[in-house]
């Protein structure tokens, strides 16, 4: 059995989390893809009973309505067609009743629930039989008007010839004045009979008949003596009057065969309602079957919807959270890391109690560590570095009289020199060395000499003010002072104060003839050229001060006077 730490550990852990985040969201994607595949299989059966079963139905209905509807206009087509034979119209209205009842008994066959009424089939029983009755009778009025329209026919050929017995327009001009009027009455005779042909009222027959009669006795009433036009109004007379009777009974049968044909339309629209009526019921039943699937679709589809929502849910929750307790941990730790690594100073996360965690904590640890190894270099480079200064100021300084050494000395005056050669100004140099001062060591001793030494520069080094002035100890009891910028007048005045700053020391001297220790000063000042050179100035004033000594100490003397003769050696 593992520990309670190491149990606590698990349970905490970055792994197990993943995992049970992972195992949650597959394992809704199975349940999904089952809901899914069970409402797809539902779908599929419902839709396999509407096809099998309503929408069956429903399509024979509308195919027998179909066919109710084709033999109608078949009786309008049996109405207006003159040139199909009666025996084509017969056959084909006989083709349409067995198609009609073919589909009626794939209808019956079918249709055994009780969705339809009894009312509805009787009615569809009713008017199939008288319908069909009627559309025989009207085949066979259409016959016998054929027949009679053929009759017409010939009459109208007749009339035709007549016409062209007669001589065209343009040659009745030669003829007399009596073939002249004789073709006149005999055009009009003839317009009379045609318009007969197509007259539809028994009273416009009659009408056309008189004037017709009237053309015909006029013609009686020429004295012809052509024997051409002699026959022609024999046969003018004997066939005119003959298309006028042969009209009267056409028009009559015409007129029983539109009765019976709207008969026959009537029964063909009461057959199509009924049928039309049956094809309703059976779409309100496919209706009413669909709309109960809808239902179930909605449903289904609503349950998805709420899966989906679901599943949404828990994979975007997943997501933020493995951003949170995971990537964004790691990238602060990533961060943390890399700003360390660059030198900067970031707080490390440590919180939790998971494998992130545990690697904050040990960075941390690694990071404090080397934070107090940088902290122990660094106060060890200090004082490596304050002991390298306190060297250089060493190697620098005089330790007895805490001033500039010559080594000092020397880097500064080269440095100087070079600058005053750029920009051409002065340099002052001014050399002191203090009066009696191996018998000052002899009387007093070296002690005293060594505070004495001490004291004397302080007081020359307190009489500088400016930035780049230097002090320095050139040897033994002897001082150089560099003051750049200066003239020689310039430094001759700075070399009158110090001569006063060492007096106001009051340093006790026996060997002195003012009891005192004083200070002779040699002073120099040139503008450095390329030909000149640094040991000539130095030179010059070490010159100026063994002159000051030789005329009595305790004074000052510039490398200018006669007696010094002092030239430059480059």
């Amino acid at each position: 059995m593992l520990p309670v730490s190491r149990r606590r550990q698990l349970r905490y852990s970055i792994g197990s989390k993943l995992t049970l985040i992972i195992g949650a969201v597959f394992g809704l994607y199975l349940l999904s893809v089952t809901v899914i595949g069970y409402v797809m299989y539902s779908q599929y059966r419902g839709f396999s009973t509407l096809a099998s079963s309503h929408f069956d139905r429903a399509m024979i209905a509308a195919e027998l309505t179909r066919d109710a509807e084709t033999i109608a206009a078949e009786v309008f087509e049996m109405l207006v067609s003159s040139e199909r034979s009666t025996s084509a119209g017969n056959s084909r209205a006989e083709n349409l009743a067995s198609i009609y009842q073919a589909t009626r008994q794939r209808l019956d066959a079918v249709d055994t629930t009780d969705v339809v009424d009894a009312a509805t089939r009787s009615e569809l029983d009713r008017w199939q039989q008288p319908f069909f009755s009627s559309l025989e009778r009207l085949d066979a009025r259409l016959a016998a008007e054929q027949s009679l329209q053929a009759a017409n026919l010939n009459r109208i050929d007749e009339l035709f010839l007549l016409l062209q017995q007669l001589p065209s327009v343009g040659a009745t001009s030669a003829l007399p004045v009596a073939d002249q009027r004789f073709v006149a009455h005999a055009l009009a005779a003839l317009s009379y009979a045609a318009a007969a042909l197509s007259a539809e009222r028994p009273g416009q027959i009659a009408r056309l008949q008189g004037s017709c009669q009237q053309q015909l006795q006029q013609l009686a009433a020429l004295p012809m003596a052509s024997k051409g036009f002699i026959e022609l109004r024999e046969r003018l007379n004997s066939t005119l009057p003959t298309i006028f009777t042969s009209r009267r009974p056409l028009l009559q049968h015409e007129r029983a065969t539109l009765a019976t044909a709207r008969q026959t339309r009537v029964l063909a629209q009461k057959l199509t309602s009924a049928t039309f009526n049956y094809h309703l019921q059976l779409k309100a039943a496919a209706q009413q079957a669909i709309t109960v699937h809808q239902r179930m679709i909605r449903r289904s589809l609503f349950g998805l919807l709420l899966a989906s929502l679901a599943l949404i849910t828990i994979t975007v929750g997943a997501v933020i959270y493995v951003r949170r307790a995971v990537v964004l941990r790691i990238n602060r730790l990533s961060a943390a890391m890399h700003a360390h690594q660059l030198g900067h100073d970031e707080p490390i996360p440590c919180d939790g109690h998971d494998e992130i965690s545990l690697m904050g904590s040990t960075f941390a640890v690694f990071v404090e560590a080397r934070r107090q190894a940088e902290q122990q270099l660094e106060q060890a480079n200090k004082h490596l570095q304050q002991m390298n200064d306190e060297l250089h100021r060493l190697s620098e300084i005089d330790e007895l009289t805490r001033i500039a050494n010559r080594r000092r000395f020397d880097q500064h005056m080269t440095s100087v020199w070079r600058r005053a050669q750029r920009e051409q100004s002065a340099i002052g140099l001014i050399m002191a060395d203090i009066d009696f001062f191996k018998r000052f060591n002899d009387e007093y001793g070296h002690q005293a000499g060594d505070e004495c030494l001490h004291r004397v520069a302080q007081a020359l080094a307190g009489e500088l003010h400016r930035e780049g002035d230097m002090v320095a100890r050139y040897g033994g009891e002897e001082f150089i002072l560099l003051l750049p910028g200066l003239n020689l007048v310039q430094t001759e005045q700075l070399a009158q104060h110090l001569l006063q700053a060492v007096r106001r020391l009051q340093i006790p001297n026996a060997q002195a003839d003012c009891h005192m220790v004083t200070i002779s000063l040699g002073v120099a000042s040139v503008v450095p050229t390329t030909q000149n050179r640094v040991e000539s100035l130095i030179s010059r004033a070490d010159q100026a001060l063994y002159a000051a000594k030789h005329r009595g100490r305790d004074q000052f003397c510039s490398a200018v006077t006669d007696e010094l003769k002092l030239m430059a050696d480059g």
